[in-house]
């Protein structure tokens, strides 16, 4: 594919980033309803429109928007993808919305309209600024191929399997891992606190060992500050965590991590957490709605 015109859906806190990225693989038009969201996208030199048929005809879509429902209103509704974009385009759709909702939409789409591809993405706001996302790519193999440069200017690809709904399998595993550490990195620093620990020190001396991970490198430093920028908010997390929940369900499965891990994160979006960033869970265990004997 010559230089491809992409049409990038969804301008938000990582989608914005994404299209910015998406920019070094081919011109970008992003789409977005909010006036605010489309000014900033302006302002990193991104074409604009607050429609997609009103946006030039795009070679590839990438759609990140929330929800399920978001997504098949992009998708399906009036002046939608599959309204407005080519048969010969590819449209891959970067959120996470579950292995269910993505079969049922993967069952609606026309079959004469572009092909879709599944291709929810991991590695947050930071990710998304440094290009360095893992992107669970599902769906036709000569299709993902096909926009892999768009792809890659993103972050890493990684083939998840020929079927829609396999890239959001890989990513509810990944979910059930982050969501449950990140919920666990916050007990164990509060459990610090409440044995009378530096936790800095704490956390300096446990990360780099067994008891280490990801979350607990990325958000154990701003769980310890008072001061926290968004990295990725708490009711993104919640809602992770409760498709992990839905679709373990789903397929018959018990988890012990996926019930505690729901619970902790609707403690902390009762105590009105829910647009702080993930890192504001260690707040649930200080304020005593855990870890009192």
């Amino acid at each position: 594919m010559s230089t491809p015109k992409i049409t990038f859906v969804g301008a938000g806190a990582i989608g914005l980033p994404m299209a910015v990225r998406a920019a070094a693989a081919g011109t970008v038009t992003v789409v977005d309803t909010s006036p605010e969201r489309l000014a900033e996208a302006r302002s990193h030199e991104l074409e604009t429109s607050d429609s997609l048929s009103a946006a030039p005809a795009a070679d590839v879509v990438l759609v990140m928007v929330a929800t399920a429902q978001q997504a098949e209103s992009v998708l399906f509704g009036p002046g939608g993808v599959y309204e407005t974009t080519a048969p010969t385009a590819v449209v891959a759709l970067l959120s996470t919305i579950g292995p269910a909702a993505m079969e049922k939409i993967a069952s609606n789409r026309p079959s004469d309209g572009p092909t879709l591809l599944d291709i929810p993405v991991t590695g947050g706001i930071p990710g998304a600024i440094a290009g360095t996302l893992t992107l669970f790519s599902g769906g036709d193999t000569s299709a993902i191929e096909q926009i892999r440069p768009v792809l890659e200017s993103m972050g890493n690809v990684v083939l998840a399997g020929p079927n829609l709904a396999d890239g959001q399998a890989y990513k509810i595993v990944n979910q059930l891992l982050a969501t449950s550490q990140l919920v666990v990195a916050a007990e164990a620093l509060a459990f610090a606190e409440k044995l009378g620990l530096d936790a800095a020190k704490v956390f300096e001396a446990v990360k780099g060992g067994a008891g280490g991970s990801w979350m607990l490198s990325h958000y154990g430093p701003r769980m310890l500050t008072e001061t926290r920028d968004i990295a990725a908010r708490v009711d993104i997390f919640l809602k992770d965590a409760a498709l992990v929940g839905e679709t373990a369900t789903a397929a018959g499965y018990k988890g012990e991590m996926i019930d505690a891990t729901v619970a902790v994160l609707e403690k902390a979006v009762e105590q009105g957490l829910a647009s702080e960033d993930a890192s504001a869970v260690i707040d649930v265990y200080r304020k005593g709605a855990y870890g009192r004997g």
